[in-house]
């Protein structure tokens, strides 16, 4: 046993903290160390996160007593600290000095309840504040925009002639009751058109513009494919390729072709070869790395390449070559996988088309005898993989129909048709099979995983579908994805449906990148990987490197570093696209309370999406969703029954559940939280007057 693991240890075994001077002596004696040696494997747990020294006593990081985490703020009353492991309840009294987004170590008070206090901040992630200029009197005071920021801001205006509304960024110079910031720049008006969007962006720490070296470099990026590049690649610009996208698609990143064979069907699955002009190492590769993702906001995109790459030469623009990574896949008449080879290619793209298009059943001319035979194969793939468990849930993703201002004209559900489905089946057997080469070949890449559920998730899933009238079988601890699939097959076309399909995906693991290949539960499978749009993920983009690196230059000189910088780059791109989820639901909370802003008073029919000890949520059918508040259902005293999931009234017995259809009117709409309040809109019950007789009758016997 190595001198780490002897410490480590008997650092498990001291059950409160100690001071360090009284660990170091009695290691000496327990482990016959000198205090040198015992302070260098220290430092290196320090390193390592397994232990933290503040004020000279030692805390070791177990998760169940102590651990490191980031705190997030929710609102200024409480927040959680949460890690892979754990995810801490912390009232606003135990903050301490912590900022949203720090990182913090918390002392877990109680386990079962998963309570704490933080103890000290670690580190701050917060450089810079965001704020808007508010007028009191003759004062103008700092009043951050991230409403999770609940201390007060004393500012130096540092030269700027500040005026109320104005949106400004100051850097933090120091915290302590209050955050000190000096004001660097003035953004504009915080109610101009675009600036509520780029409020966002910044809190998140999304980068808008490339900086001077990524420009630069983007510059010595050719328009065109100098026919030397193709030497050594399979030539597939005999094909007839295609692409199918969205109408608005500017980055397009992958084509297909097929073919028959005897025994089943031959896909080509053709992506852009971003890593021909983006090699590891590169500016624009650090820069993609840091971004990890392009972001797709309501009202714009924030691209990860540049746009000379992305909409330019790496994308499969019609009738031109363009340089590629080939997926040709081999699938049988029931929709197994035969064979499969990946290469280096060239393609000269022949049509592109939309999903519109491919499902409006028009003729689609010379290419519709391929369409059909590749709807065909698509048919038999999606049978295979929900056979196999694979959990298909209904989209719940919103579209906007927004003016050149970002002003939103219009909401509604995205709707999925069967080129969609179609392309998703291709793209998925294309990362499976790449996910398979990778780790049949030992090649270090980024695997996306999506691990079993917590059989504590299962069992709350469980309970709610029984109370919604089904039961799930099986063993909840270890359950198979077919057993989700056999739910969600029970609810179609039933008006819970929306709310079960999103239950389920709250009740899921979330998924990640990983350095190991474990698994996806979703779909069920046993290898898979992003292989798909390197244009707009990095991990995918860092696969296309490393494939070129090991498959086809068989270059495994720096291995060992490989698979060090592949943990690394898992971990900030699962952070990452964590962040981006956020910013996005964001914006569009904030576009969806504008939208509803000037439509108080309206009455809409929805369903019950929630139900919770402050009020209930219901949710429109274009995928708004608000807030009926306890306090406005005054026909009656409710109670919240949570192992229900229902409000039932004390005296009427009258309840509310999860995906009953409701009648709501909007009352306002909280333009601050970003929050649609709604009130119930009761059905008017018509008394039928008695006849005369039958009044008096009635009278009478009362008198006797």
């Amino acid at each position: 046993m190595t001198h780490y693991d002897k410490i480590r240890e008997g650092l498990i075994k001291v059950k409160e903290p100690r001071t360090l001077e009284v660990l170091i002596e009695s290691f000496k004696t327990m482990f016959n160390l000198s205090e040198k040696e015992i302070n260098k494997e220290l430092e290196a747990m320090i390193e390592a996160q397994e232990i933290v020294l503040d004020e000279g006593i030692v805390f070791v990081i177990d998760n169940i007593h102590y651990a490191i985490g980031t705190f997030k703020a929710v609102r200024d009353t409480f927040g959680f600290v949460e890690n892979e492991a754990v995810s801490i309840y912390v009232g606003s009294a135990d903050f301490k000095d912590a900022l949203d987004s720090d990182t913090v170590l918390v002392e877990i008070k109680s386990a079962e309840k998963q309570y704490g206090i933080i103890r000290k901040t670690l580190q701050r992630n917060r450089t810079v504040l965001l704020g808007t200029m508010k007028q009191k009197g003759k004062r103008i005071f700092f009043v951050p925009y991230d409403n999770k920021i609940s201390k007060l801001v004393d500012y130096d205006a540092n030269g700027h002639n500040l005026e109320a509304d104005q949106r400004v960024i100051g850097d933090i110079t120091s915290i302590d009751d209050r955050i000190h910031v000096k004001i660097t720049s003035v953004l504009g008006q915080a109610d101009e058109p675009g600036m509520d969007v780029r409020s966002v962006l910044f809190v998140y720490g999304i980068d808008v513009p490339f900086d001077d070296e990524v420009i630069e470099a983007a510059k010595a990026v050719p328009e065109s494919i100098d026919q030397n590049e193709t030497k050594g690649r399979m030539d597939h610009r005999d094909q007839f390729v295609i692409t199918i996208d969205g109408e608005d698609a500017k980055d397009l990143d992958d084509a297909i072709y097929m073919e028959t064979l005897a025994n089943g069907y031959r896909l080509y699955v053709h992506i852009a070869d971003v890593a021909h002009y983006v090699p590891e190492g590169s500016a624009i590769a650090t820069s993609a790395y840091n971004r990890s993702s392009s972001v797709y906001m309501v009202d714009r995109v924030v691209p990860m390449l540049p746009k000379v790459l992305s909409n330019g030469i790496c994308s499969l623009h019609p009738n031109v070559d363009r340089l590629t990574m080939t997926t040709q896949i081999d699938i049988g008449f029931n929709g197994e996988i035969l064979d499969y080879n990946i290469y280096e290619s060239v393609i000269h793209s022949k049509r592109r088309m939309s999903y519109q298009e491919v499902n409006s059943g028009q003729d689609l001319g010379s290419v519709q005898p391929m369409i059909d035979l590749m709807m065909e194969c698509a048919r038999r793939l999606k049978y295979k993989r929900e056979q196999a468990g694979s959990i298909g849930f209904d989209s719940d993703e919103s579209k906007f129909v927004i003016d050149n201002d970002g002003r939103v004209l219009d909401i509604y559900r995205r709707q999925t048709g069967e080129a969609e489905e179609m392309i998703e089946m291709f793209m998925v057997t294309a990362n499976e099979v790449v996910a398979q080469q990778a780790r049949y070949a030992f090649i270090p890449i980024l695997y996306r995983v999506h691990e079993h559920p917590s059989k504590e998730k299962m069992q709350d899933l469980s309970h709610t579908l029984r109370i919604l009238g089904y039961v799930m079988k099986g063993n909840l601890e270890e359950i198979h994805p077919k057993t989700l699939q056999k739910a969600l097959e029970y609810f179609e076309g039933k008006p819970e449906m929306p709310v079960v399909s999103k239950l389920m995906l709250r009740s899921m693991s979330k998924a990640k990148y990983s350095e190991e290949p474990l698994g996806h539960f979703g779909l069920a499978l046993e290898d898979y990987t992003h292989f798909t749009s390197p244009i707009r993920r990095y991990p995918d983009l860092l696969l296309h490197q490393r494939l070129k690196k090991y498959l086809v230059h068989q270059d495994r000189r720096h291995e060992a570093k490989d698979e060090q910088f592949t943990i690394e780059a898992g971990k900030h791109a699962s952070s990452k696209e964590r962040s981006i989820l956020e910013a996005e639901r964001q914006v569009e909370k904030i576009k969806k309370a504008q939208f509803m802003e000037d439509k108080v008073g309206e009455v809409y029919m929805g369903y019950i999406s929630g139900v919770s000890n402050f009020g209930i949520f219901v949710e429109l059918p274009n995928t708004v969703e608000g807030l009926v508040h306890v306090r406005n259902l005054k026909d009656d005293f409710y109670q919240y029954d949570a192992t229900a999931q229902k409000m039932i009234g004390e005296r009427t017995k009258k309840t509310y559940a999860i995906g009953q259809k409701v009648k709501v009117k909007l009352m306002n709409v909280d333009m601050l939280e970003h929050v649609v309040n709604f009130e119930f809109i009761e059905p008017r019950v018509r008394k039928g007057r008695r006849k005369p007789n039958e009044r008096r009758r009635k009278k009478s016997k009362s008198i006797s």
